[in-house]
């Protein structure tokens, strides 16, 4: 597949562009612009539709040593976010929280873990307000098809909705599957799926009022479905997590805990923050730092190149 080039020249891999990137959305608290819609079992796309968007989204993020995002579940996450408001219930639009209820509580008298856990907030979905409902379904749906959504159409135009970009956008995937390589995009193999996949890259035009072609929604999405935390529905298992270095919700545990015994912090033995990794520990006691790969060493290169646009000095 073929290079990506960022700012300042630097070019990159897609894989590695996304994992860079996906480091910085996992971090800044992604997901904030979508949530995965999962009203009891509805859905959206037919098996076809999504066998070809399993495909599309694994040339996105593709698997090597580690799952790609058709394995981390991106598809199906799609999926249910077109389906929001399909069947009954709460849309899972916006998760509560504040804890997943992986990690207990702290025992603040020891500093060690408690055997209390909190409830899983992260599973139950928060009602959307009357607005909040109004932008989501013309997200979904498109102003022109949403009553009360269609305020700035006259002026800017109407914005289509996310259903009919997939179900366009998938049948165009495969058009043009088939017209240069002879089948569908799904059942090419992977080397085939890369070299048409640049040229749907070139293929799409940007949607009206998105400033995004159908690619790029495709892209924006797979990301958010890999490094999201899981109750969104992907990043199974949170391996995609485990793609790009992160652990995920460690609260209310955290690493350092306070004892009111010690009146200190005390470091969790099984995660210690301010000493070298096991494996970064020469046999004399020296820190000696594993070197990076080639790919994390692009991968590097490339959040300090964007760092240094944004703050040069």
């Amino acid at each position: 597949m073929g290079d990506l080039a960022s700012p300042g020249g630097l070019r990159l891999r897609r894989r590695e562009f996304l994992t860079a990137l996906g480091a910085t959305v996992a971090a800044s608290g992604f997901p904030s612009l979508t949530g995965c819609g999962d009203a009891g079992d509805a859905r959206f796309l037919d098996a076809g539709e999504l066998a070809t968007l399993a495909a599309l989204v694994d040339r996105v993020l593709p698997p090597d040593g580690d799952p790609g995002a058709a394995a981390l579940g991106a598809a199906e996450f799609v999926d249910r976010l077109l389906a929001s408001f399909d069947g009954p219930g709460t849309p899972r639009i916006y998760a509560g929280g504040p804890f997943s209820g992986r990690n207990p509580y702290p025992d603040n008298e020891r500093g060690t873990a408690s055997d209390e856990f909190p409830p899983d907030r992260f599973s139950r979905f928060l009602p959307l307000s009357r607005l909040q409902e109004l932008r989501w379904r013309a997200e979904l749906f498109g102003t022109g098809a949403v009553p009360g959504a269609d305020v700035n159409d006259a002026v800017l135009g109407p914005r289509r909705g996310l259903r009919d970009i997939y179900r366009e956008g998938l049948a165009r995937v495969d058009e043009v599957s088939i017209a240069e390589a002879g089948g569908r995009f799904a059942s090419l193999d992977p080397a085939e799926q890369d070299r048409v996949f640049e040229v749907l890259d070139r293929s799409f035009l940007p949607e009206p009022r998105r400033d995004q072609t159908f690619i790029d929604i495709v892209i924006h999405h797979t990301l958010e479905a890999c490094f999201a935390v899981t109750a969104y529905g992907g990043n199974r298992e949170s391996r995609g997590f485990d793609l790009i270095g992160l652990e995920g919700d460690v609260q209310p545990l955290g690493f350092s805990i306070f004892s009111r015994a010690a009146d200190a912090y005390v470091e969790r033995p099984d995660h210690p923050v301010s000493t070298a990794n096991p494996d970064e520990v020469g046999p004399d006691g020296s820190l000696r730092p594993r070197p990076l790969s080639p790919d994390g060493e692009r991968v590097q290169q490339n959040i300090l190149t964007f760092a240094n646009l944004v703050s040069p000095d």
